[in-house]
């Protein structure tokens, strides 16, 4: 079986999924598309920002509702690819995530939920950890190796790793997919060729 990783960039209630197989020198693309990380319209996509208006009972309700959808969501959307992948012969090796905010440092989100709500900069960083952990945790229910980078400096630390050309080999890959192919897509796919070379973060 050929081997592929799947790079992941998401979103608040969605993300970009993109495999690549092929390695840094000859990046292949063997699946491109974009997954729903909520599907319940009742739910807000960004859950932390809904709650800030209500009390901490409420708010913590409508936080816990939201995480259980974004994680059976993404347990669904991966379990998908990975089951198309599979059958198509290739053998995923990983997938690659996005660290974050918080994960990366940039961020310190309180342990109080009420100290979050009250802080409008950490809103978004929580809003973004409930999808990156709801993703991290259907991987690893899928069996998968999970890396997580800087998304904000992947281009940097791909270039550093696999070269300075991997960008544009990246970049090119356009020519062959068509669009869309756009920075989630492009970043996805080098977060994607680290795993596959073998370099993993967090």
């Amino acid at each position: 079986m050929a081997t592929t990783a799947l790079g992941v960039r998401d979103h608040c209630g969605w993300a970009v999924l993109v495999a690549i197989g092929g390695g840094a020198g000859a990046p292949d693309l063997l699946l491109r598309e974009r997954a729903t990380l909520l599907d319940d319209p009742s739910l807000p996509e960004q859950p932390y920002h809904a709650a800030a208006g209500l009390d901490l009972d409420a708010a913590a309700e409508l936080i816990a509702r939201v995480e259980e959808a974004a994680r059976t969501a993404a347990r669904d959307a991966l379990s998908a690819a990975v089951h198309e992948l599979t059958e198509a012969g290739h053998d995923v090796a990983g997938v690659a995530l996005d660290l974050g905010a918080v994960g990366s440092g940039r961020m310190a989100l309180p342990r109080d939920l009420a100290e979050v709500l009250a802080k409008h900069h950490c809103l978004h960083g929580a809003e973004g950890e409930l999808y990156h952990e709801a993703l991290q945790e259907a991987a690893r229910g899928e069996g998968l190796a999970v890396s997580r980078y800087d998304f904000k400096e992947v281009r940097d630390t791909a270039a550093r790793v696999l070269g300075a050309d991997v960008t544009a080999r990246v970049d090119g890959l356009r020519a062959r997919a068509g669009s869309p192919w756009t920075r989630d897509h492009k970043d996805a796919a080098l977060a994607a060729l680290l795993v596959l070379a073998g370099d993993t973060e967090r």
